[in-house]
């Protein structure tokens, strides 16, 4: 990987920030028939109310929504984009994207795990300030439609996660 950059797999979701949840997630749902795969409220005085996950295939989401707090200072930026996320094919892909990222544009915002959909994933800004995720392990929704229980959204490091104990929580789960 260095010196290529990173290569991922695909397009693997947006996120966006919206003012009226509801009506976004109805809108997705009748329009575009997308399936709710989870709802999330955040904790109070942070930037964000909820989010919702939206699917249509069995990637846990391609579409994030966002509700900031009306009186965050998130909230006096601009709606829409939140973020894009790509898929890459391995945790060594994702540990190597790391350091590649780090090396060439700086630091990363986050590095973390759990949540909707429970992927390892990375955050950094592009030269114009939109946000990308990479990531890698993303639940898949099976045939009863319905997912899982996530445990808490947590930072991690990449270089001394303990690998085997989280493919072992994923395998189970």
């Amino acid at each position: 990987m260095s010196g290529m950059g990173v290569r991922p797999l695909k397009l693997g979701h947006v996120g966006l920030a919206v003012r009226d949840m509801d009506r976004m997630v109805d809108f997705y749902r009748t329009v575009l028939h997308l399936q709710v795969s989870d709802r999330m409220p955040y904790p109070d005085g942070g930037p964000l109310v909820e989010a919702v996950w939206l699917r249509c295939n069995t990637d846990h989401h391609v579409l994030a929504l966002f509700q900031p707090r009306a009186s965050s200072e998130a909230a006096t930026g601009p709606y829409g984009l939140h973020h894009l996320a790509f898929e890459l094919g391995s945790f060594e892909e994702l540990r190597g994207a790391a350091r590649y990222v780090t090396e060439h544009h700086g630091p990363l915002r986050a590095v973390r795990q759990g949540g909707p959909g429970c992927q390892l994933r990375i955050y950094f800004p592009d030269p114009e300030g939109n946000v990308v995720e990479l990531y890698w392990a993303l639940d898949q929704v099976g045939w009863d439609g319905r997912s899982r229980p996530y445990p808490p959204i947590e930072e991690v490091d990449l270089e001394t996660i303990d690998l085997d104990a989280f493919l072992a929580w994923k395998a189970g789960g």
